[in-house]
C-alpha cells in the first residue's frame, strides 16, 4: 500500500545509472541514497529499500518464541498471571544471553534495594 508498482518501475529505470557501481547490494544502495541526499530524487526506491531491509528473512525466531511460550504456558498454566508471562517468556527465549548474567549479583542488588532496615535504639 505504501508503494505504487508502476511508479517504482519508472523510478528504477530513471535512477538505474546511479546504482550500477553498487552491484545490486541493497544496503549499499540505501547508504548511497542517504549519504548523497537523494531521498527527494528517488523517494519510492528509498521506501522500498527500507521495507526490504526491515522484513525478516525467516520466521524461525517467531516460531521459537511461540514454541517456548506454549511450553511455559502449559507448564505453569494455573499459577502464571498474564503480567508475568511475557517476562518469563523473554527470559526463556533469550537464555543464551541469560547464561552470561551473574544472577547472584542481581539478587544481592535487589535485596539491598528492597531491604527494610529499622534502627533499634
Amino acid at each position: 500500500m505504501d508503494i505504487n508498482a508502476h511508479d517504482l518501475c519508472e523510478e528504477i529505470v530513471s535512477c538505474q545509472s546511479l546504482f550500477k557501481k553498487l552491484n545490486n547490494d541493497v544496503v549499499k544502495m540505501l547508504e548511497f541514497i542517504y549519504l548523497n541526499n537523494l531521498t527527494a530524487v528517488c523517494p519510492i526506491i528509498t521506501i522500498a529499500l527500507r521495507i526490504l531491509l526491515t522484513m525478516p528473512v525467516t520466521v524461525a525466531s517467531a516460531e521459537r518464541s511461540f514454541s517456548k511460550l506454549k511450553l511455559i504456558k502449559n507448564y505453569l498454566r494455573l499459577t502464571m498471571s498474564q503480567k508475568r508471562l511475557p517476562n518469563l517468556a523473554t527470559i526463556s527465549i533469550e537464555e543464551a544471553i541469560l547464561d552470561h548474567i551473574d544472577i547472584h549479583e542481581i539478587i544481592k542488588d535487589f535485596a539491598n534495594r528492597k531491604a527494610r532496615r529499622v534502627e533499634i535504639i
